[in-house]
């Protein structure tokens, strides 16, 4: 199935829309145990953005399903690809090469 497109006809004239809250606005990710696909329902414009690129470049493992009036997009692909990881810790070195390497480059700029 292609992807939705967000057009006036599919989701209602843009200035009569009902414009929602940062807090309404959003993200929601769906799987269970018995199912290999998660449902993920979003209004995070990059996060949008990445799932449709997804759509185009893996069409057989994610597809987008739903639109709705207030700009949200709900899409589903496989649960495995979802994973939870914490922000990287880097050691001083670690930290002290990057630091030397962002100062070349703006020293380059």
């Amino acid at each position: 199935m292609a992807p939705f497109l967000l057009t006036n006809a599919n989701m209602g004239q843009r200035g009569n829309a009902m414009q929602l809250t940062n807090i309404e606005k959003e993200t929601i990710i769906n799987f269970n145990e018995a199912e290999r696909t998660a449902s993920v329902y979003t209004h995070n414009e990059a996060l949008k953005a990445r799932l449709l690129k997804l759509c185009q470049t893996h069409p057989e493992q994610v597809r987008q399903t739903a639109v709705n009036q207030w700009g949200g997009l709900t899409f589903e692909l496989p649960k495995k690809w979802l994973k939870v990881a914490p922000p990287r810790v880097l050691s001083p070195a670690q930290r002290a090469v990057l630091d030397r390497i962002n100062r070349q480059k703006q020293g380059q700029g």
